[in-house]
């Protein structure tokens, strides 16, 4: 009996107690709850002003903002997920914002502009990673009229549908100013020219060509002026034979095909561009061995030369041109698309490859053909890139 009455009276006093704190959890989980979606809103995002001086201003500008057809997508329309998982990943991840909030990391546009590219390219990988998943909130191919868009933009679609490319390959910068995709490769150019320009290189040293370097057969200051005698290709090797004069004596070596022989090529079989040599330079070009290509029947003649060079042209630093190709390659062949491996095609491929897409990337000629050499020297049927 007393056993009874003893669970009556604790029943009767955990019934309130569970109904206050199932209302105290919804008070808090409904808090929680709108203090997220308040971190949501286009005011949240913009109410600091490192965003209101830089990419605020620029989406005031897009089709996200003001369109015919009415429908206006905010900031967390397109970097926060919809669905709670991934919502409250994001959130999470997002709070490092607050550290550099701190730190000043972007205070000022100067600095945001500084560090444009890297923020760009880190929200582009976010969202090639999840497929474009917020773009696919609102926009699908299959709910996409084909009939009533431009030809171009039509065709571009179907042919994106078919390839299962994402959104963000082809539609950066819809929202915001598109970062500088020049600005880092060319400054790290100019610090390999600078430090080239500082070194002192000696005999039996490997250097790389920075970019395109012209040569002379003759120590151009003892020589009267003259046009170069050729020229050494972006990325091409050299060995060191003499300094003198503030002058690089350097022995350079390839291959010349059968019927080409102004043209030197890094290997045997491979159309790798190593020097383009003006006719005056073909006498002094010291035969080392023909080999007749299995595919071809073409012959191939492996050849050296000595030639006078500006040091200026040249570096030791190998981990410096190796990364300064591969910026060239990801700040240019990113844009539009996932980058291929450079192994994904042998190297004479490539030129067709390059050829093909040059005329979307912002490079110039020396550019174009440095990124080349670059990708040719890691493709399929090269040996690995020594160090």
């Amino acid at each position: 009996m007393f056993e009874t009455l003893r669970r009556r009276v604790r029943a009767t006093m955990l019934a309130p107690a569970g109904m206050v704190g199932l209302a105290l959890g919804i008070v808090v989980w409904g808090g929680f709850n709108t203090a997220l979606d308040a971190t949501n809103s286009l005011e949240f995002c913009t109410s600091c002003h490192e965003m209101r001086a830089t990419v605020y201003p620029e989406y005031l500008q897009s089709a996200h903002y003001s369109n015919p057809s009415g429908v206006r997508a905010i900031c967390s329309d397109c970097h926060v997920p919809r669905d709670w998982t991934h919502k409250l990943i994001r959130k999470v991840e997002a709070s490092s914002e607050l550290y550099a909030k701190l730190a000043g990391t972007i205070s000022t546009p100067e600095k945001f502009e500084a560090r444009r590219l890297d923020l760009a390219r880190h929200e582009w990988d976010r969202m090639r990673a999840n497929d474009s998943r917020e773009c696919r909130n609102c926009h699908s191919f299959e709910a996409m009229n084909f009939h009533k868009q431009k030809r171009e933009a039509a065709d571009a679609m179907r042919e994106a549908e078919r390839k299962g490319k994402t959104c963000i390959d082809c539609h950066k910068g819809i929202a915001h100013k598109l970062p500088d995709l020049t600005a880092r490769h060319r400054a790290m150019r100019a610090a390999l020219a600078a430090a080239a320009e500082a070194a002192t290189a000696g005999p039996g040293e490997r250097l790389i060509a920075i970019g395109a370097a012209p040569f002379r057969l003759v120590r151009p200051d003892i020589a009267p002026p003259a046009p170069p005698d050729g020229e050494i290709a972006p990325l091409a090797p050299v060995s060191v034979v003499a300094r003198e004069g503030g002058w690089l004596a350097v022995e350079l070596a390839g291959w010349q095909r059968e019927g080409s022989p102004e043209i030197l090529f890094a290997e045997q079989g491979k159309r790798i561009p190593r020097a383009a040599l003006m006719p005056a330079a073909l006498p002094r070009v010291e035969t080392v061995r023909v080999v007749t290509d299995a595919d071809t029947g073409q012959a191939w003649t492996e050849v050296r030369l000595t030639v006078w060079v500006a040091p200026a042209r040249f570096t030791a630093e190998a981990a410096g041109i190796a990364a300064y190709g591969a910026e060239l390659y990801l700040s240019s062949c990113s844009f539009c698309h996932a980058l291929p491996r450079p192994d994904a095609w042998p190297a004479n491929d490539w030129i067709g490859q390059l050829n093909a897409m040059k005329r979307f990337v912002p490079l110039d000629d020396e550019e174009i053909r440095t990124l080349l050499v670059y990708l040719q020297t890691r493709a399929r049927d090269m040996p690995p890139v020594r160090p």
